[in-house]
């Protein structure tokens, strides 16, 4: 018998922490974000920001997973790097292009992506956005391209209420993989967020459903 659709449920509350030192910002070349994945993951991104046209900008996210006691068990590397293809600013209107390069040494991996950023002010309090990524990935083990990933979701903000609905979309190993899903997400002041999710991928027999919080500053 197959599961319920809201069979299987995950309660997360992540406490992400961004600091960004006083070059983070946008228009300083260092790129510095230390961040708490999970309870037992950390990861921090470095990289420069160089003051051109298309903007380049390129580093490493450094990781360290370890064990509930605490002791290392990986310590992930991957480079990353970026320039902008496309930016349009207008009061009512933004678009953004970029494409991106990752390399991952451990996994002998690598994938060029293609992401696309707009956001229209629909009304003075309604702002809809929406993203997409296109990802060609490449396995150096196997020196073959291993598939292309796609991705997309619409998200609906009520400005007032701090209140999201979100709808997303995505195919994996060259569509042999889909999944889709619908989203919540509430915002309590400028730093605190808690999101809901329910999930259905064409490889599990039920939908995951997920709770997460998540609190978030600079400076």
């Amino acid at each position: 018998m197959k599961n319920s659709p809201c069979a299987v449920v995950r309660f997360v509350l992540p406490v992400s922490l961004l600091v960004a030192g006083p070059g983070a910002a946008a228009d300083k070349p260092l790129i510095w974000e230390p961040a708490k994945v999970s309870d037992t993951s950390y990861s921090v991104k470095l990289g420069l920001r160089l003051p051109m046209q298309l903007e380049p900008e390129a580093g490493f996210d450094l990781g360290l997973n370890t064990s509930k006691s605490g002791a290392p068990v990986g310590t992930p590397v991957r480079f990353w790097s970026n320039f902008k293809a496309q930016e349009i600013q207008r009061p009512a209107y933004e678009l953004k292009r970029d494409v991106g390069l990752q390399l991952d040494g451990n996994a002998r991996t690598a994938a060029i992506t293609l992401n696309a950023y707009e956001k229209h002010i629909a009304t003075p309090k309604i702002d809809v956005e929406r993203e997409g990524t296109l990802a060609v990935r490449y396995d150096a083990a196997g020196q073959h391209w291993s598939g292309v990933d796609v991705s997309q979701s619409l998200r609906i903000a009520e400005t007032t209420t701090g209140t999201t609905f979100v709808v997303r979309a995505s195919a994996s190993d060259s569509f042999r993989t889909t999944a889709g899903g619908i989203g919540l997400e509430q915002s309590f002041g400028p730093h605190m967020t808690v999101t809901g999710g329910l999930d259905r991928s064409s490889d599990t027999d039920s939908a995951a459903a997920s709770i997460n919080a998540s609190y978030r500053f600079t400076w």
